[in-house]
């Protein structure tokens, strides 16, 4: 595992890797998480099996913004759209419903993903150097987090390529499903779910 400082000027060295396909550790807006390509499926089957993730857990993919949702066919519903926009980039998760024509239907096997645009810049860089992430926590399932490089070498020892040695926000992501008529809570997390549902449909839950 090769440690790099948090700074733009490393991205296109961490890009190089993801390209390649391999898994990197970085801090978020949230916590560390372990990213790598989710339009990849070799990518994918190895974080679960890196984290000991049970397959039925769905992974939250990294976008750089609205316009990137939109091109990967997230169908964000009309109603949202433009008040969704007010909300990100921010420490919320938003599960939304997907296209038919869109390239994580296939992948994943399923109509909807739970996407989070960080607020982040460095993570949004990279995004839009690179593709979506996949964002997991970095820990194996049912341990704490890592909050360090240091804790994701122990961890993940050299199945992880690189970590990026910064500080994260150290509180999940507020999720929010965006499939029915309302907003609907899954998980409070950095951003009262109150405030989600005031931009969304301007009135407090």
């Amino acid at each position: 595992m090769k440690v790099v400082e948090k700074d733009v000027t490393k991205v296109e060295e961490i890009a190089r890797a993801l390209r390649e396909g391999k898994l990197i550790c970085a801090p978020t807006d949230t916590l560390y998480g372990i990213l790598g390509n989710a339009l990849d499926k070799k990518a994918v089957e190895e974080v679960y099996k890196v984290k000991g993730r049970d397959p039925q857990k769905p992974l939250i993919v990294l976008f750089e913004s609205v316009e990137q949702l939109i091109d990967y066919g997230i169908a964000i519903p009309e109603r949202f759209k433009d008040k969704l926009r007010k909300l990100v980039p921010a420490p919320i998760t938003f599960v939304l419903p997907l296209d038919a024509e869109s390239p994580f239907r296939a992948l994943f096997k399923r109509r909807d993903l739970a996407i989070r645009i960080p607020d982040d810049n460095f993570l949004r860089i990279l995004i839009k150097e690179t593709f979506p992430l996949f964002a997991p926590s970095a820990n194996p399932q049912g341990e704490k987090p890592a909050d360090s490089c240091k804790e994701c070498y122990h961890y993940f020892g050299d199945r992880i390529a690189y970590c990026v040695e910064g500080k994260p926000g150290n509180v999940p992501s507020t999720i929010v499903s965006l499939l029915g008529d309302t907003p609907e809570l899954v998980r409070e997390g950095a951003i009262k779910f109150s405030k989600v549902v005031e931009v969304l449909i301007g009135e407090e839950a």
